[in-house]
């Protein structure tokens, strides 16, 4: 089993290619639970069940680097907000994760602390950025959408969307926290100082963000709650290994 201490985090990311591997996508599909195989049966669309069936399965076989746990036997429940968690396992130390598609990858994230979310954006895809920012977006955020240099406009969008995304999928609460209830700070520097700044007094922060970027078109970002174990690392594995043993 892989080491996963208390201040590390493990970013697995998945290419979901086009064709998918028939293989990979086979041996997805073994995996799933019965409900798991009823979710990916409600798409309409071959692309759609692929993602579902692939990205699932990227999450089992992940959790079971870090527990001695069968890919296929590993149960989920959700909590009072709806964000799925472990079931029913029997493990030496708290293990979370989070899941998170595009277009074209499936990434997840595992660690030993529950408030841990991920999100990853195909930045080429379709959207009316600015239209959105607007929506959405705090109006500081907003701001620094507009003002930015047009070649940069889009990166910049998808840069605050995904950190967003990021801390409202670790959070847990989903929607339920408005978007331009809070907002990002110190974004023209590094990755590294990206800082949030929030009207919820409930927030128990202070939180830890961190940002990639990969093939040039995927822009992923992850948000922790800080713990007291110390700065996090992040560390990166590729999801096709876990497949290696077909």
């Amino acid at each position: 089993m892989r080491e996963l201490g208390p201040s590390q985090i493990h970013l697995w990311q998945y290419a979901i290619g086009d064709p998918p591997d028939a293989q990979h996508l086979a041996h997805a599909m073994t995996l799933l639970s019965d409900q798991e195989e009823r979710g990916c049966a409600a798409f309409h669309v071959d692309k759609h069940r692929t993602e579902y069936a692939l990205s699932h399965a990227i999450v089992r076989l992940v959790l079971s680097e870090y527990a001695s746990v069968k890919a296929q036997d590993w149960r989920f429940q959700a909590d009072k907000w709806g964000k799925p968690e472990i079931a029913d396992a029997a493990l030496d130390a708290p293990l979370y994760f989070n899941l998170s598609h595009t277009d074209g990858l499936a990434v997840c994230v595992a660690g030993r602390v529950r408030q841990l979310g991920v999100d990853v954006e195909n930045v080429n895809r379709t959207v009316s950025f600015l239209e959105l920012a607007k929506r959405f977006f705090a109006p500081i955020e907003y701001e620094c959408v507009h003002d930015a240099p047009p070649h940069l406009r889009r990166e910049t969008f998808f840069r605050i969307w995904t950190l967003k995304e990021a801390y409202i999928k670790a959070q847990g609460k989903g929607l339920s926290i408005p978007l331009d209830s809070f907002h990002f700070r110190h974004l023209p520097g590094s990755p590294a100082q990206a800082a949030i700044a929030s009207s919820d007094q409930s927030d128990p922060g202070p939180w830890s963000f961190f940002e990639f970027q990969t093939a040039l078109i995927y822009r992923i970002a992850v948000a922790v709650r800080n713990t007291g174990h110390g700065e996090y690392q992040v560390k990166h594995h590729a999801g096709a290994a876990l497949f290696n043993g077909l």
